[in-house]
Formats: C-alpha cells, structure tokens, sequence
C-alpha cells in the first residue's frame, strides 16, 4: 500500500508541476502579447519563440523588430499584470 501512495503522490506532484507550467507559460504569452501591442509589433512571431525557445529568444524577437531593449517593458508589464490579477 506504502509504494500506490508514493506513486500517487508522484503523479500528484507532477500534475502539479505541469499545471503551473502551463499558467507559467499562459503569464508570458500574455505579458508578451501586451508588450507586442505597445511597441506596435505583431505578437505571433514572438509568442512562437516563447513556445519554441523561451523567454529570452521571445524578447530578442522584439528587441529587433523595434531596435531597442524591450526587456525592462516585459517587466513593467508583467507587473501591472500581477498586480491586475491580484484584484
């Protein structure tokens, strides 16, 4: 009986890690959909990077497309995402 427990409690954790990958991932998507928005940027390209090479290759998508850094922005809108979340 001791080990269908620990089985079961793996399974549980796992279910778990993957659920909060999945609103992990969610977060970001939307985060970066707001930012493709302000900076005037189509967000396909990027939420493609998200899902293929994460986070990082996401922004460099649109640091490019504007020419500049966009990484403080992602923050600052991930904030107020929070934030909007929160309330």
């Amino acid at each position: 009986m001791g080990c269908h427990a620990h089985d079961a409690s793996a399974k549980n954790e796992d279910y778990r890690l993957s659920w909060l990958s999945e609103i992990e991932f969610a977060e970001k998507a939307h985060v970066l959909k707001m930012l493709a928005r302000e900076v005037g940027q189509d967000h396909a390209a990027a939420i493609d990077e998200l899902a293929c090479r994460g986070l990082d290759a996401a922004l460099a998508v649109l640091t490019v497309a504007v020419g500049e850094n966009v990484a403080d922005a992602y923050l600052r809108h991930r904030a107020l995402w929070r934030a909007g979340q929160a309330g």
